[in-house]
C-alpha cells in the first residue's frame, strides 16, 4: 500500500494558520510586556519616596535649615523629628545624587509644545557657564545645571531604568493650563516614565521647580549648600510624590536642599574678550539633592 500524501494546498493552509496563531502569540506577549512595564515604572516611582531618607546629614548647616513659617522661624531638622501629626511638621519626600544627563531625555511641555531641555547628552553632571559682556567688562556668567539623578536609597530601586530622572534650568514659557498655569523659569529636577507616557512624549513626568531661598558657602572649590521653596510643581501622570506633595491650599510648603556640594564652580580663564562672548564651559560637580515637605497649619 502506498503512503497517504498530503495535499500541497492543505499544507499551505496549515503552515499559513500557524504563522496567523504564532504571530497572535507575539501580540499577547508584546502586550504583556508593554503592562508588565507599565507596572514595574509606576512601582520604581512609589519606591523612590518610600525608600527615602529619613534624616538629613549631620553636615548640614543651620543656616540652611532655617525657614520662617507664618512670621515663626524653625529648623527643618527639627521639623522633621516631630510627629507627624505636629503642625508644623516635616518628612523628607525623596533625596537623589548627581549622576550622568540622560542620553535622551523627553522633551517636557503639552500636547502643543514639546521642548527639549537645553543639556549636554550622556555628559558628567556640571554647573554650565556663559562668557557675557557687561560693557567694558568680561565674565562668565553661570547658565544653568546639568545632571542626571540617582535616588538615594538604603537599597537599589528595581526597574529604575525604566525611569528618566534629570536637573537642568526650566526655561518658562509653556502654558499647562490650570492649576499650574505657566511656571517661572528656574532650577527644575524632574522624574519621567516614558512607558506611561499616555500617547503624548510629554506625558508620564512631574517636575519641581524652586527659588533660591538660602546661600552658604562650602568652601572656594565647591558652589554653595542651597535651601530653594518650591514655585511651581507640574505632574502629568506621575504622581508628585517624587519630590513633594505642596498644595495650593497653603497647607503645605517644599524645599529642596543642595548638599554635599563638590566642584562647579566658575572657570577662572577663557572670558577675557569679544572672541569669547557666547562661549560656554561645562565644570563638573556633584551634589545631593533632598526634597522636604512641610505641614503647616491651613
Amino acid at each position: 500500500m502506498k503512503p497517504a500524501r498530503t495535499s500541497p494546498v492543505r499544507v499551505i493552509a496549515t503552515l499559513a494558520l500557524a504563522a496567523v496563531a504564532f504571530a497572535g502569540c507575539d501580540d499577547d506577549d508584546d502586550d504583556d510586556d508593554g503592562d508588565d512595564e507599565f507596572e514595574a515604572a509606576t512601582e520604581a516611582v512609589k519606591q523612590i519616596a518610600q525608600n527615602a531618607p529619613t534624616s538629613l546629614p549631620a553636615n548640614v548647616p543651620d543656616d540652611v535649615l532655617r525657614v520662617t513659617l507664618g512670621g515663626v522661624e524653625y529648623n527643618l531638622r527639627e521639623l522633621i523629628s516631630r510627629p507627624s501629626e505636629s503642625r508644623p511638621s516635616a518628612h523628607i519626600v525623596a533625596a537623589y545624587q548627581t549622576g550622568s544627563t540622560p542620553a535622551d531625555p523627553p522633551p517636557f511641555g503639552t500636547s502643543d509644545v514639546a521642548v527639549l531641555p537645553d543639556s549636554t547628552r550622556a555628559a558628567p553632571a556640571a554647573q554650565v557657564y556663559e562668557c557675557r559682556q557687561n560693557g567694558t567688562s568680561f565674565a562668565w556668567t553661570f547658565l544653568q545645571p546639568e545632571a542626571g539623578l540617582q535616588p538615594i536609597t538604603p537599597q537599589p530601586i528595581p526597574a529604575l531604568e525604566l525611569l528618566v530622572l534629570d536637573h537642568f534650568r526650566y526655561p518658562a514659557g509653556i502654558d499647562y493650563g490650570p492649576p499650574t498655569g505657566a511656571p517661572p523659569v528656574g532650577p527644575a529636577w524632574r522624574v519621567s516614565a516614558p512607558v506611561l507616557d499616555q500617547g503624548s512624549t510629554t506625558s508620564g513626568q512631574t517636575l519641581f521647580i524652586g527659588s533660591v531661598e538660602a546661600t552658604v558657602a562650602n568652601g572656594p572649590a565647591n558652589v554653595p549648600l542651597l535651601r530653594l521653596a518650591n514655585v511651581a510643581r507640574i505632574d502629568r501622570g506621575l504622581p508628585s510624590e517624587v519630590f513633594s506633595r505642596t498644595t495650593s491650599d497653603g497647607a503645605q510648603k517644599g524645599y529642596v536642599l543642595r548638599l554635599n556640594t563638590v566642584g562647579g564652580i566658575a572657570p577662572t580663564t577663557g572670558c577675557a574678550g569679544t572672541p569669547d562672548v557666547g562661549s560656554r564651559q561645562r565644570v563638573p560637580y556633584a551634589a545631593d539633592y533632598y526634597f522636604i515637605d512641610v505641614l503647616t497649619t491651613p
